[in-house]
């Protein structure tokens, strides 16, 4: 693995995200990820951390034509959010896949939480639909 692979657990509903780091002093695989864990920088329940990587996972670094940065801007990217924290955590709007693809492509974006905003859109439309409304979401909401 090189410094900046994204990692991937698959975990029932949902796939958590992480970023390699490297080996720690003792020669342990070590991940920058959001954890549930309190911290110096905890928002919403969740902090991002530098932990042991876990058993259980894939690396999945072609992540839809996005071009990866340079070592030395993920470096200064992993120290940023270790520094002053990844904001407040939100599922949709700030999650361990925004964390991810901010370290790695510089863009914090989420498939997941698109899909989960674009299938409430669908889901919400098309209620609108059978009831005769012309939508239920607002022509002004923007979604991600």
């Amino acid at each position: 693995m090189k410094f900046g692979d994204l990692i991937a657990y698959a975990r029932t509903g949902y796939t958590h995200w992480a970023v390699y780091t490297g080996k720690n002093e003792k020669g342990q695989d070590t991940i920058v990820q959001f954890t549930g864990e309190k911290g110096l920088h905890s928002k919403a329940g969740a902090t991002v951390k530098q932990s042991l990587l876990e058993s259980g996972f894939t690396v999945k670094n072609q992540w839809h034509g996005e071009t990866a940065k340079s070592e030395a801007e993920m470096k200064a990217n992993v120290d940023k959010v270790l520094r002053d924290g990844g904001g407040k955590y939100g599922i949709l709007d700030n999650n361990c896949e925004h964390l991810a693809t901010f370290i790695r492509y510089g863009k914090a974006q989420s498939l997941q939480a698109n899909r989960a905003l674009n299938t409430a859109a669908d889901f919400n439309n098309e209620i609108a639909d059978n009831f005769g409304a012309s939508s239920f979401v607002s022509p002004n909401m923007k979604f991600k």
